[in-house]
């Protein structure tokens, strides 16, 4: 019985202009004469408390209009309009970076005294010690270097954008043409095998005719950061793992966790073995959740991802509702959408906007509770001043942390409360070959991506060798368990071509692995929504592995809390195969 009633449309009126793109336009353009007034401002005279205040300002106006911005991409809108806007944003975000380093220089050049005197003199002292800190260690031709890197590789995501979207896939031979995410959709989600199989198939043969491209594009996008890293003198992981908050030790425990427990882990398929399926391929795993019979309607999936998190935290049931009733959410499916979904945070204005195609299936539940976590996140981040963009602060280990925490407690949740065994059975299969997918899909595109830098160091890689790469390193990551691997990961997976996030894959790993063990402190201190929230809410403010012994007295190299968080999917192996 539905007992929660709401729209599946989201509410885009309250936020900036609204959906009105002259309007959303002009904003741009207001945004721009301010900052072209500092600019000018700033040739003659050093900037100081009042124009340190005004960026701090404009900069998380420019963070609103590209949250909107990436609204505006899954409504009907003429492409080349949001591709002018998308283009305008990554405008203003470079100027204002062209601004922050021409002071910089500014400030390097002044005597102690004069820095001494010019620091007094704002207000704001967290607004400087990024700057200063910036001053010393980043050199002008780093700077530009940097500056050209983040508006090239912006072109080159969306360049990327536009050519999957183009994408038209004819799965029937005759019929109507369905788009690149319509047929992502079906392949994956589609309540018929055969028809998933069969959209699959021709996505697939699509693809193929267009691997050139996409292997140009990703050429160009990791030769700029390997050379953009040279200048730096930094490796290419290490730079990633300084945004992500984390050391290479960390990251070398977490992983060791992992393949340390592969056996265990791909015991999972050898049990399929046994009951009778085949081993599954890369495809058929990622739809297993099509077999289940249960099916849940979007105000039935508010309802129990809302009493899933009642004995974790009231505060989180009460923002679930809250969150749906004031028109955050867009369910509805459209043909404009991307795979998957997003949240899109607006932390000035306290709000975020979740953007999913809801299709009354249990996966399609777990997807809005993963983004309901990533909202729960964003509304405890302090909305405190800075002149840094999140892309810089905001760790993406952390970012999948809270979202994951929530679709792990909702699933959970459902496996309890399901009665019928099969169902239970099927639901709980689910969840471990989504589990597993965290642990080996991802670190599959890891060692993909990890080798594929490597390899770029010497020379472009064309489309057959980046096959072969990635279908050695899933074949890697999933300890020789499946049939068949995918051929186009490296195309499907957008987070390869994200302009603002290098070495996009761990993350999700290590967000995972974190949120299963802060499920496990849930249940035992008594402190822990006081201390989870406390965590999230000084995001970017200490590196995460700091705040993580700083609120949980945890150390993160140790490989103990990996270890009982692999355990606990071990576990969830051994109830599948002996209790149900």
């Amino acid at each position: 019985m539905e007992t929660f009633n709401t729209s599946v449309r989201w509410d885009l009126s309250n936020l900036l202009c609204g959906p009105d793109l002259e309007r959303f336009e002009c904003y741009l353009n207001s945004i721009k004469e301010k900052l072209t007034e500092i600019e000018e401002y700033s040739k003659t005279n050093i900037l100081n408390n009042s124009e340190l205040t005004m960026i701090s300002q404009i900069i998380k106006n420019i963070e609103s209009a590209e949250s909107f911005y990436y609204c505006l991409t899954t409504e009907n809108l003429d492409p080349s309009h949001l591709t002018s806007l998308n283009g305008f944003v990554s405008a203003l975000k470079s100027q204002v970076s062209f601004i922050l380093s021409n002071l910089q220089e500014d400030l390097s050049n002044m005597s102690e005294n004069q820095l001494v005197n010019w620091s007094n003199n704002i207000n704001q002292k967290s607004l400087i010690v990024d700057l200063l800190k910036d001053a010393e260690t980043t050199t002008k031709e780093e700077k530009v270097v940097s500056n050209f890197a983040r508006e090239t590789l912006g072109g080159l995501e969306d360049l990327y954008i536009q050519v999957r979207n183009n994408i038209k896939i004819d799965p029937v031979k005759g019929g109507d043409e369905i788009t690149f995410a319509e047929a992502i959709n079906l392949a994956l989600a589609h309540p018929e095998q055969s028809k998933r199989i069969q959209v699959f198939n021709e996505l697939n043969k699509t693809l193929e005719t267009q691997a050139n491209i996409f292997a140009s594009i990703y050429n160009q996008m990791v030769a700029l950061r390997l050379n953009e890293n040279k200048i730096k003198k930094v490796d290419y992981l290490d730079e990633s793992l300084k945004l992500n908050g984390i050391s290479r030790p960390i990251l070398n425990t977490m992983w060791n966790a992992v393949e340390s427990n592969i056996q265990e882990l791909s015991s999972y398929f050898k049990i399929k073995e046994e009951i009778g399926t085949e081993k599954p391929s890369w495809h058929e795993l990622m739809t297993s959740s099509q077999n289940e019979s249960i099916q849940i309607t979007f105000s039935q999936a508010v309802e129990e991802i809302t009493k899933s998190l009642e004995k974790i935290d009231n505060n989180m049931c009460e923002f679930v509702r809250r969150t749906i009733t004031q028109g955050w959410v867009d369910a509805e499916q459209r043909g404009t959408k991307p795979p998957g979904g997003f949240c899109a945070p607006f932390i000035p204005e306290g709000e975020s906007r979740i953007s999913l195609s809801f299709d009354n299936s249990i996966d399609s539940a777990r997807r809005l509770a993963h983004e309901l976590g990533h909202a729960w996140h964003f509304k405890q981040m302090k909305d405190t001043p800075s002149i840094q963009f999140s892309d810089d602060t905001f760790e993406m280990t952390m970012a999948e942390t809270s979202s994951i925490f929530f679709e792990t407690a909702f699933i959970d949740y459902i496996i309890q409360n399901t009665k019928e065994v099969s169902v239970k059975k099927a639901i709980l299969g689910s969840k471990i070959e989504r589990s597993l997918n965290y642990l080996m899909s991802i670190r599959g595109a890891f060692l993909f991506e990890n080798e594929f830098y490597e390899r770029r160091k010497k020379g472009q890689l064309n489309a057959k060798q980046i096959e072969e790469l990635s279908l050695t390193c899933q074949e890697k990551a999933y300890g020789d368990s499946l049939i068949e691997y995918e051929s186009f990961v490296w195309i499907k997976y957008g987070q390869f071509y994200q302009a603002n996030v290098p070495f996009y894959n761990y993350p999700y790993s290590f967000g995972f692995l974190l949120s299963i063990g802060l499920l496990e402190l849930a249940k035992e201190d008594k402190q822990f929504k006081q201390k989870f929230q406390g965590f999230l809410s000084e995001t970017g403010m200490l590196p995460l592995e700091q705040l993580f012994k700083k609120h949980f007295n945890i150390d993160l190299s140790q490989p103990d809390f990996w270890q009982q968080s692999v355990q606990r999917l071990i576990q969830d192996i051994e109830l599948y195969n002996h209790s149900l």
